[in-house]
């Protein structure tokens, strides 16, 4: 009979991760050792542009500090706050068996990872004659090959272990390598901690290297459920990904980079995806090997938008210095804990919009424009598989406690063709890469582009100026959004169109888009049941969406992958009739120009169809889940220009913030560790 060991929380090798001063020019570089189918265009007001100022962050170098101790014969004793390692037997039959001292009413927080060892393949759990085979249900299946940890507050159990009848919230197994249990009332006696390996070991064997500690002073580490970290897009040699949104000071936050597959990847990418000290020992190693990473960090306003907030006693429960009873964990069992935090922001969004007082005093408002950490990592390898990883730290009660976010996976390009290109004055929401010869001068280009784009939009500037956009006397034209909504989203409709997002080549038969428009009929149409990117294959002279592609940038064959539809559609929503804004029909033209959601109807708008996220939400890596325009493991369907993040923004409106609200200003603090796509 067997019963899978699952996992819940961890202890790190007490690295120190965050921001620090940066260089003299801010920004921070840290490496390892060694009308709508026609261009219409744009010039853009200098209050429109999102300007990126800089930060700094720091990738942990250290080593782990824990100590290495012997812990099958005789129970260890753990110092607070003090991680500890241990080896234990894959299929040893004894386990490794730690005490804490401890007084009743002080919550402990223990932790457990694995830091290196064989992965053993999960049971199908789905596959109900394999379970039968077993004599097991599911759960207890999912736990036959995990290593277990098991608390006991009772001195008659000093050695606890699966047999050992413990309440269900004194168990807890490494599922993605990590585990926690949270005794939130203490014990009087202190605790006895147990940890064994899985009952079904599958044929593995070796030896698991395990890293606990134990803690009054905080919960030193934490597995976010939420993505904290998006890619952006990349070259062959280059990637940009960019952080969850934060209103205040810049949070510590670091990013590491890992090959998927190698010496210096996870041993498995599921077995270990949420242990700290794995992926923190790899890193290491990766960093003094002679593949090492440069790592380049700045703040951005891209994709974010501007928040108000209020000075009042009003949630004031929500500032920072608040955020261990917040952040508390309140349920064990599995890696990936729901943040507690992100439920009260939630509802902090709705009483704050709802009920926040006016006046003045303490309800003092102030516009605070949200921001983002973008990370350039280049030195990476063409046409390779990467894992990055977002992790943040906050001093609380004098030790470091850390979150670690879902991994996000990509690739680099084969071809050298593609640039990856971001801060554009004139393009701000600009972030991807664009085809392009090293033998031409991206000044020069850009320049050209810039006086094509500045004198289009300026006939779309004159039509909309004849509109009463402040007028109080003619009324709002939309509930939802103003001109200058109308005009962020032409001008990412013109970038889009303007400057094309460059790619592999690929087969046009691992394509959603329609090569030369001849295949599309207006008729109905199946959904993209393949998840195919919609990518044009740009091949041949004059072969570009806009003819001066081909003449300012020359750069041989390439893969264009298309705008999103909502792109265009955008523009429709957002402005005054006045414009008279129309964008292609998904099954008459618009494949050959536009892409969609890999989510969407068999129209090319909407959400939540074409199988969704999948029964288990995780078909597209967790999140987004709606509007997927790139998802976790790297794949881009379309280029969504930012409106995939509204989207998602405007679907959750009763559990997520809206672009602009009220808030109080300790809320806004508590939003720094909050983010919204």
């Amino acid at each position: 009979m067997h019963i899978r060991a699952f996992a819940t929380l961890l202890s790190l090798a007490g690295v120190v991760l965050g921001a620090t001063s940066s260089s003299t020019s801010g920004t921070s570089s840290t490496r390892s050792s060694g009308g709508a189918g026609g261009l219409r265009s744009t010039q853009l007001s200098t209050a429109s542009i999102a300007s990126a100022t800089t930060t700094s962050t720091v990738i942990p170098t250290a080593t782990s500090s824990a100590a290495r101790v012997s812990a099958t014969a005789a129970p260890v004793a753990l110092n607070d706050s003090m991680p500890v390692r241990t080896q234990l037997n894959v299929t040893g039959a004894r386990g490794a068996f730690f005490t804490f001292n401890t007084t009743a009413d002080v919550p402990i927080y223990i932790s457990m990872s694995l830091c290196s060892g064989p992965e053993i393949p999960a049971y199908n759990t789905s596959n109900s004659t394999l379970l039968d085979e077993l004599g097991l249900n599911a759960l207890q299946a999912r736990r036959a090959t995990l290593v277990g940890m098991f608390v006991s507050e009772k001195s008659s159990i000093v050695r606890p272990g699966p047999w050992s009848n413990l309440p269900s919230k004194q168990i807890a197994y490494a599922q993605g390598g990590w585990a926690s249990i949270v005794l939130e009332k203490g014990s009087k006696n202190g605790i006895w901690i147990g940890i064994w390996p899985p009952i079904d070991a599958r044929e593995a064997f070796g030896m698991f290297s395990v890293q606990i500690a134990a803690s009054t002073k905080a919960q030193m580490e934490q597995v976010a459920t939420r993505q904290g970290v998006l890619l952006d897009d990349t070259d062959s040699s280059r990637a940009l990904l960019t952080s969850f949104n934060y209103t205040n000071h810049a949070p510590n936050i670091s990013l590491m980079v890992l090959p998927t597959e190698g010496p210096f990847s996870l041993s498995s990418i599921t077995y270990y995806n949420s242990s700290f000290c794995a992926i923190f020992d790899l890193w290491n190693t990766f960093n003094a090997s002679m593949h090492a990473l440069h790592i380049n960090s700045s703040d951005t306003t891209r994709h974010t938008a501007s928040v108000l907030t209020r000075e009042s006693e009003l949630l004031k429960y929500l500032r920072p210095e608040d955020a261990p009873s917040i952040s508390a964990p309140t349920a064990t069992g599995s890696a990936g804990l729901k943040d507690p935090l992100e439920e009260r922001g939630i509802d902090m969004y709705k009483r704050a919009n709802s009920s926040a007082p006016h006046g003045g005093g303490r309800n003092k408002t102030h516009d605070h424009q949200q921001r983002r950490m973008q990370f350039e990592v280049s030195g990476l390898q063409r046409g390779t598989n990467y894992t990055a990883y977002l992790v943040s730290s906050v001093m609380q009660n004098g030790i470091i406690t850390r979150r670690l976010y879902p991994s996000v996976k990509f690739v680099t390009k084969k071809s050298t063709v593609c640039r990856l290109l971001y801060n554009v004055p004139f393009c701000p929401e600009l972030a991807y890469a664009i085809p392009f010869n090293e033998e031409m001068s991206m000044t020069h280009a850009l320049s050209e582009i810039n006086g094509m784009i500045s004198a289009n939009f300026a006939n779309f500037s004159a039509t909309l100026s004849t509109f009463p956009c402040d007028s109080q006397e003619f009324g709002m034209y939309s509930s939802v959004a103003t001109c200058t909504d109308c005009v962020r989203a032409y001008q990412n409709w013109l970038c889009a169109v303007a400057i094309p997002r460059c790619t592999d080549v690929v087969d046009p038969l691992e394509s959603a888009a329609s090569q030369d428009g001849k295949d599309l009929e207006g008729l109905p149409m199946d959904t993209n049941v393949h998840l195919y990117p919609y990518i044009v294959n740009r091949i041949g002279q004059n072969s570009s969406r806009q003819p001066y592609i081909d003449r300012l940038f020359n750069p041989g064959p390439y893969g264009e992958l298309l705008p999103c539809l909502t792109v265009c559609e955008m523009v429709t929503r957002s402005c005054p009739p006045l414009i008279k804004w129309s964008c292609p029909i998904w099954t008459v033209t618009a494949q050959r120009d536009y892409g969609t959601f890999a989510d969407a109807n068999s129209l090319g708008l909407g959400y939540g169809a074409n199988g969704g996220a999948g029964d288990d939400g995780m078909r597209f890596g967790g999140w987004p889940s709606v509007y997927v325009a790139t998802d976790a493991f790297g794949h881009s369907y379309c280029n969504a220009m930012d409106t995939d993040r509204i989207l998602r923004i405007e679907v959750g409106a009763a559990r997520t913030l809206v672009p602009r609200v009220w808030l109080t200003a300790a809320a806004a603090a508590a939003l720094s560790l909050l983010y919204i796509y």
